[in-house]
């Protein structure tokens, strides 16, 4: 085992360290008198037992490996010697400590991007590649941008999403779109939205095509956000069809 680059150490039922091998002694700095849970964070030493009551394979727990106690995450495997009685038990641990910074970052950009795109008019979508432009997700700023909630636009055969661009525009939005998606691009849009209220809304959007491992198109994905009014442009337009089918804004039929 001394030779692996990996640690590796064996307990027994008490969390008592019988083995370790040369990699586990760097780790711990070569204190093998403390049981097994005792360098585990404090905060992970309950999912620790979850773990071994539900005789889990496999955890990722922070482990405390320095004389100033900081952590490091690392995933756990864990292999019965005996199985009759789950014990000794061997547990090999590899260091994830950069994929849980990465994720965790992932998360954060998450977060911010969510908490800015609250305050602002832009919806953020996935949808597919016909001429309803039928949505698949939509986020909450769709609400400002169209009048209709999430539920409204998404999967729904009464509303689409393309339903609400201006008739003059349709068109020519398909068309950018097909082109750019057959030249495997992204694309950028400027377009009318009829708002549920009744008046024009001009959008900015962004997006690019979802494409099969043979390149076959799956969808399309992007941000639409609002921009103001250009001026000479109307704001005004009858919600014609809308009001006709007894559609409200927030999917109710009246």
């Amino acid at each position: 085992m001394n030779n692996l680059e990996t640690a590796i150490l064996v307990i027994d039922a008490n969390g008592r360290i019988l083995q370790a091998n040369r990699c586990w002694k760097e780790l711990s700095r070569g204190n093998l008198s403390m049981l097994f849970h005792e360098y585990l964070h404090p905060g992970d030493r309950a999912q620790w037992q979850q773990a071994l009551i539900r005789l889990e394979r496999s955890v990722c727990l922070r482990l405390l490996t320095t004389e100033q106690r900081t952590s490091r995450w690392f995933e756990l495997k864990l292999s019965a010697l005996n199985p009759e009685t789950g014990w000794p038990l061997t547990i090999t641990l590899l260091d994830i400590s950069e994929r849980m910074d990465e994720s965790r970052q992932r998360e954060a950009h998450w977060r911010s991007l969510h908490q800015l795109l609250q305050h602002l008019p832009a919806m953020l979508y996935r949808g597919r590649n016909n001429r309803h432009w039928t949505m698949e997700y939509v986020s909450a700023g769709c609400r400002e941008l169209t009048g209709y909630s999430p539920e409204v636009l998404t999967n729904q055969p009464c509303l689409n999403y393309g339903d609400l661009i201006h008739p003059d525009d349709s068109g020519p939005v398909w068309e950018q779109v097909q082109e750019a998606l057959s030249r495997c691009s992204e694309f950028e849009l400027h377009y009318r939205l009829q708002h549920a209220e009744g008046h024009l809304v001009p959008v900015s959007e962004k997006g690019c095509g979802l494409y099969a491992d043979n390149g076959s198109i799956l969808g399309v994905e992007g941000i639409v956000i609002a921009f103001a009014t250009p001026p000479g442009l109307p704001q005004n337009l009858t919600r014609r069809g809308y009001l006709q089918r007894g559609i409200f804004p927030d999917g109710s039929r009246g």
